[in-house]
């Protein structure tokens, strides 16, 4: 007899029949509906927990193969630190609640947040690897439907994942139909370079909080709604730079929110002549770029003396000094020649702003190799900025758009690619 607070009886068995079929046919006791073979493979289960299972590691159903769709029904975790988890790849019952889980263990975590921070997460980890999918997940406190797909990775990749949620997006969980990378929260397939496989030979479990008083139904296929490679190919976009100093909105990985962005040739001929990224903008801007809460303004080019500039600002007034960057060839950065550049958005473990600047021939990082773009090799790191730092002691602002201009016809621009996965945080 199991330990957790549910035997095989209470589960549900059906095979794959579309996820209409899963409420249509229903275990009950021991006893399978009519004209169900039990000796069949079985490509779905699901499995109800109780509210009685707060805070206990409740092992999953189990299917023929290896799990590659599952859904969440009425996942909940309240503003008070709550949780709710679900975890691939354990030999027996989990023990912590939080950090890295194995090399071949992976996790998706329904945070709550707290009060007044931080907010509600939608995060997955495979290994040491975190990835925030959503950072304003307020949909979790109040209870959601959440469903995934998670391919197993390999010896050349990391697992494919991308999520969904009922509700945003125009994404229905109990509708195949509607579940695109378009309705997607987010998708992950680069894990900061990581390779290997989720090992799907061995248990899966679910947890919650307690007091929540949610009872969710947890349904495991082993049906994919999307293919591995449609899922690598939405993590990155990229647009081509028009010469002209009109604001040029960025291109939008269909992944999710970018959190990696690549400029690539940028170069200053005359005194006077800027770059403008923007991150956090609202529509249709005109004139210069100006700050305000939770945007981001990354300015370089050639100063009025004609040194090679590049400055960061943040918030309504938060800036940094100009920085005199050049490669490790002593290359100054834009009026030496073409430069890309490149940088991660993400946040600190309390919910406030980072951001992490390189360049390509500095410090060895190379744009265009993400795995040379390492923390120790950034230009800039807002956490290790003591000087203005504390000017980023707020959230990126969520729900805008990004933009590139320049000032003048005597800077120039290569391509422009954004991705929903940091090279680095």
């Amino acid at each position: 007899m199991k330990t957790f607070p549910y035997s095989r009886a209470m589960a549900r068995f059906v095979p794959f029949a579309g996820i209409a079929a899963t409420a249509a046919l229903t275990a009950c006791g021991n006893d399978l509906p009519l004209g169900i073979d039990e000796n069949q493979p079985k490509t779905e289960c699901t499995t109800d927990i109780t509210a009685a299972n707060g805070d206990s590691f409740v092992e999953l159903c189990t299917v023929a193969s290896a799990v590659r769709h599952v859904r969440i029904e009425n996942a909940k975790a309240a503003a008070t630190h709550a949780s709710a988890q679900l975890l691939f790849g354990f030999a027996s019952t989990p023990t912590v609640t939080s950090g890295a889980v194995g090399a071949d263990q992976f996790r998706v975590l329904l945070y709550g947040g707290g009060t007044p921070a931080p907010s509600p997460v939608l995060q997955a980890t495979w290994g040491s690897v975190d990835a925030s999918i959503d950072e304003n997940a307020t949909y979790i406190n109040s209870g959601a439907t959440i469903c995934f797909d998670i391919h197993d990775g390999s010896a050349t990749a990391g697992p494919q994942f991308v999520i969904w949620v009922s509700g945003q997006r125009g994404a229905n969980c109990s509708d195949r139909s509607t579940l695109t990378i378009a309705t997607a929260m987010g998708a992950r397939s680069y894990w900061r370079g990581t390779t290997g496989t989720v090992n799907k030979a061995l248990k899966n479990y679910f947890r919650q909080s307690a007091g929540s008083g949610a009872t969710p139904k947890i349904t495991l296929s082993t049906t994919p709604v999307l293919d591995a490679a449609a899922i690598t190919a939405a993590g990155s976009c990229t647009a081509a730079w028009t010469n002209n100093t009109d604001w040029q909105s960025m291109c939008t990985p269909s992944g999710g929110t970018a959190r990696h962005v690549r400029i690539d040739g940028i170069q200053a001929t005359a005194n006077n002549s800027y770059f403008y990224a923007v991150i956090g903008q609202d529509a249709s801007p005109t004139g210069n770029p100006a700050a305000s809460a939770g945007k981001m303004i990354i300015t370089g080019g050639r100063s009025s003396s004609g040194l090679s500039w590049t400055w960061f600002r943040f918030g309504a007034s938060g800036t940094t000094t100009q920085f005199n960057y050049a490669t490790d060839a002593n290359a100054a950065l834009y009026t030496a020649g073409s430069t890309s550049i490149c940088f991660d958005i993400g946040s600190t473990s309390t919910g406030t702003a980072r951001m992490v600047f390189w360049a390509t021939g500095a410090k060895g990082a190379d744009c265009a190799n993400r795995s040379t773009l390492r923390l120790d090799r950034a230009l800039y790191d807002s956490s290790t900025d003591t000087a203005t730092g504390s000017m980023w002691n707020a959230a990126f602002i969520t729900n805008k758009l990004n933009f590139i201009k320049t000032n003048n016809s005597t800077i120039t621009l290569g391509n422009v690619t954004l991705s929903a996965e940091p090279a680095a945080l």
